[in-house]
């Protein structure tokens, strides 16, 4: 039983692994079939492992049609960022009083991560890299509601950001964005730090998710 368990776990972070790196990209359909042939895997594992996904909005089925990964018209992402904006900019003030030492320097420390990565021209890294600066923002808040939230939109975050991201003019753009971030951070400017982010995140504020190709609203 534990073997059949641990069996449908790797299978589920294999898939969930596919779609946000963007083997399989956003709104493609997902054959089950293959899946078995690539992952070496039976039926049950990747059923149980895409009802996991399901679940998590991560793949749609589709009567008579199939299993897709999901897609966002533009309605949907801008809900989904301001919903970010809101957690990360509220967890950001609490991580402030709870660990300001440590933000500062875990911020830091990823920046010149991203930094590396875009000097050596490593997209995914970069990518990976962005992804660990916000969660850190809300990690270090030591609020496990505030957590919890921003983990369950996290993967559909970091797949929309491969979708878009991994380009030389997005991650020029996106590492001074970080670095004025890092650097209000050290300041301990927590008001230009949530201004920063609402700049950031939100479309509206200039943000680089304008640029979405999205499914226009149905």
């Amino acid at each position: 039983m534990m073997e059949q368990d641990l069996q449908k776990d790797i299978t589920y972070e294999r898939i969930k692994k596919l779609i946000i790196n963007g083997t399989f990209p956003m709104g493609k359909k997902i054959s089950e079939r293959k899946l078995e042939q690539s992952l070496k895997a039976n039926k049950a594992p990747i059923r149980d492992a895409l009802k996991r996904l399901q679940a998590e909005g991560m793949v749609v089925r589709k009567a008579k049609s199939g299993t897709y990964v999901f897609s966002l018209t533009k309605k949907e992402l801008l809900d989904l960022l301001k919903f970010r904006f809101v957690i990360e900019s509220q967890s950001v003030l609490l991580s402030f009083e709870e660990n300001a030492d440590k933000l500062i320097s875990e911020t830091e420390k990823i920046l010149l991560k991203m930094r590396l990565a875009l000097t050596l021209n490593q997209g995914e890294e970069y990518l990976v890299q962005d992804a660990i600066f916000h969660e850190t923002l809300v990690n270090l808040c030591n609020n496990s509601y505030f957590m919890s939230s921003f983990d369950r939109i996290s993967a559909i975050m970091d797949t929309a950001r491969n979708f878009l991201g991994n380009n030389l003019e997005h991650m020029q753009k996106s590492i001074i964005e970080h670095q004025n971030i890092a650097t209000a951070i050290s300041e301990r400017n927590i008001g230009r730090v949530v201004e920063l982010l609402r700049e950031h995140i939100l479309p509206e504020f200039g943000a680089y998710w304008k640029n979405f190709n999205l499914e226009d609203d149905q």
